[in-house]
């Protein structure tokens, strides 16, 4: 549905609501139309030979499935704040004097460009979310703290704003660069990636196909705050994985529970120590390697195979790292 369509619909609710009896008052039905803002108007530079045909309009949490129906609740675990969204428009391009089209040729279909502009809570969740959209092995795109195109359409993410770009009316892929780098330009945070990304070994890994999880990691509730990432190492295919606590006693918390989900080999005594490692043959996942430490709570999942447990314990050593 498009953005008129939606627009066509909340005046037209709005206007059944006076000839209803019982129905909410107008005031009420306003209240839930897309507005808009002097700093989201902010985000949207001007462009040369492009003119902002609808919007900017912004869309709080409680309303992002008015936009994005069906995708709403993914944004919303990476602790989505606001959307503000706009489209650009440029006029066709006619061939022929007097701006008639020659003959033979038909005005060029008028081409359009919609940006949106997620902002989180904050940079890593932009790029948790970011992440999860992002197709594996993509080229990177020096924009932002990373971003990916294809033909008619480019994401990228810069401190807590995850953007994306459509074309429609063409595929240009140096407009959007264009136009994806005076947005990233506008955006205030950092062009940086996670530091914890850093932390996983080149070895085997799979390019560019990290994947960030804001809660329920390996499905359960009690897991929040991960990094994983695929490796392929001979014939065997394994992710290694990093969950960061708030603190030492939560990690520890999150081994117990874990612990407590099957049999747990070498799981030592209660209460579990401030460091150590287990194996937990998890009913979802099979055998599970953790290791933890400080906030920090590292191991693979998958295939088991003697690389894994190597590059566990590399994961392991950079990790540390992260603490000094």
């Amino acid at each position: 549905m498009t953005r008129r369509h939606r627009a066509v619909r909340i005046a037209l609710a709005a206007v059944l609501a006076t000839c209803v009896t019982g129905s909410r008052p107008v005031a009420a039905d306003a209240k839930r139309a897309p507005t808009v803002s002097a700093e989201a108007s902010a985000l949207f530079p001007k462009i040369d030979g492009w003119k902002l045909s609808d919007g900017p309009t912004t869309y709080d949490s409680d309303r992002l499935f008015e936009y994005i129906d069906g995708g709403a609740d993914l944004f919303l675990q990476f602790a989505f704040q606001e959307l503000a969204s706009a489209t650009y428009a440029k006029d066709p391009v006619r061939h022929g004097k007097g701006g008639e089209s020659s003959p033979g040729h038909s005005p060029t279909a008028k081409a359009e460009i919609t940006v949106d502009i997620y902002r989180h809570k904050d940079a890593v969740r932009a790029f948790g979310m970011y992440s999860q959209e992002r197709p594996a092995g993509t080229t990177r795109l020096s924009i932002g703290a990373d971003g990916y195109a294809g033909a008619d359409h480019l994401e990228f993410v810069v401190g807590s704003y995850y953007v994306k770009l459509v074309q429609l009316g063409g595929k240009e892929p140096a407009v959007l660069r264009t136009f994806a780098e005076k947005v990233a330009a506008s955006l205030p945070g950092t062009r940086k990636a996670p530091a914890l990304l850093s932390c996983f070994p080149e070895r085997g890994k799979r390019v560019r196909a990290e994947r960030l999880a804001a809660r329920d990691f390996l499905g359960h509730p009690f897991l929040h705050d991960a990094v994983a990432v695929p490796y392929a190492v001979g014939q065997a295919s394994f992710r290694l994985f990093v969950v960061e606590g708030k603190d030492n006693a939560d990690v520890r918390a999150m081994v117990q529970r874990y612990r407590a989900l099957g049999s747990a080999k070498d799981a030592g005594a209660d209460p579990v120590a401030g460091q150590g490692s287990l194996t937990v043959k998890d009913p979802l996942n099979g055998d599970v390697d953790l290791q933890w430490k400080g906030r920090w709570l590292w191991g693979a999942v998958d295939q088991p195979c003697a690389e894994r447990a190597s590059l566990v314990e590399e994961l392991g050593r950079n990790v540390a790292d992260l603490n000094q």
